[in-house]
């Protein structure tokens, strides 16, 4: 292993799972950035070229070690977390204090239009402060259908209020592929890459391609905001997270979250994932008898 060294934060998560593991089959050395390093050693293991700091957002004594060594970061915000300039902003001014001479931030497609979300603060905030950067603006997940709503998936749902606006619907596995792609090669600072799948799709298509690659019937249901946002807080969701996803659900309510784009492609050198390749690879989540979640 060689190189600088590469924090990466959100690791294990949706996107900084795929990431390390993308970052150390190129042969980077690598830094997981955890709140839990434990949990994050037992996804991961012992690698050469991978260690292990604790990171809390929120929490500066965590803030010096964690960057001691590291010149390139991945920024990725924890969904609790919606006062950036509070919780965030302290931690990156001591990570540029240390060396860091590159950020890769982890933003939201649009975000330089919808700028009361929380990333288009921390996109400011980047280029504000005069570090080499690259914003990476992805559509929506395809896994945060598989994590953040499978309890309603395992019942037969697809509950989102998205009417029937189109999503260009991304793959968490082709973000890590161009993370560490910005991350290990040169050329992308200042560069801001909208990372889309190749299709756009309603969520009704959506929950037709996991019935047919589940062989149980899914549907989408399509709450009113307000019932979405009653039944999140219910499952214990805190209210600052709930309002982001209202706001994201809300582009593709009105017709703004379809745009698909060529950067993934380009950046790539092949096409991005289809929405049938994940609900394919995702159809051991719904093994469990949907009647009795």
């Amino acid at each position: 292993m060689s190189g600088p060294l590469i924090g990466v934060t959100g690791a294990p998560g949706n996107v900084g799972t795929p990431l390390v593991r993308a970052l150390l089959s190129r042969g980077a050395r690598v830094r997981v950035l955890a709140r839990r390093p434990d949990a994050a050693r037992r996804v991961f293991g012992e690698q050469p070229g991978l260690d292990y700091a604790p990171l809390e957002f929120g929490d500066r004594r965590t803030y010096v070690a964690a960057f001691q060594g590291v010149e390139r970061l991945f920024v990725a915000r924890p969904p609790q977390v919606s006062q950036v300039a509070r919780d965030m902003v302290p931690a990156l001014d001591v990570a540029l204090g240390a060396g860091v001479r590159h950020m890769a931030l982890l933003s939201l497609q649009g975000a330089e239009k919808i700028t009361f979300v929380p990333h288009a603060r921390l996109e400011q905030y980047l280029l504000s402060s005069g570090v080499a950067h690259t914003l990476l603006r992805p559509s929506f997940f395809m896994q945060n259908l598989t994590t953040t709503h499978l309890p309603e998936l395992r019942r037969g749902e697809v509950y989102i209020p998205a009417g029937q606006g189109r999503t260009s619907f991304i793959d968490v596995r082709d973000i890590a592929d161009v993370a560490a792609l910005v991350l290990t090669e040169t050329g992308h600072a200042g560069q801001a890459y909208e990372l889309t799948g190749s299709e756009a799709l309603t969520y009704t298509e959506v929950a037709g391609k996991f019935s047919a690659a589940t062989g149980r019937p899914i549907r989408y249901t399509d709450p009113s905001p307000l019932a979405f946002f009653r039944h999140m807080r219910a499952r214990g969701l805190p209210t600052a997270q709930v309002m982001v996803m209202e706001a994201i659900y809300a582009t593709a309510r009105f017709g703004l979250a379809a745009r698909v784009t060529p950067d993934t492609a380009r950046l790539l050198g092949r096409a991005p994932r289809l929405f049938d390749e994940f609900s394919r690879d995702s159809a051991s989540l719904f093994t469990k008898d949907i009647s009795h979640d």
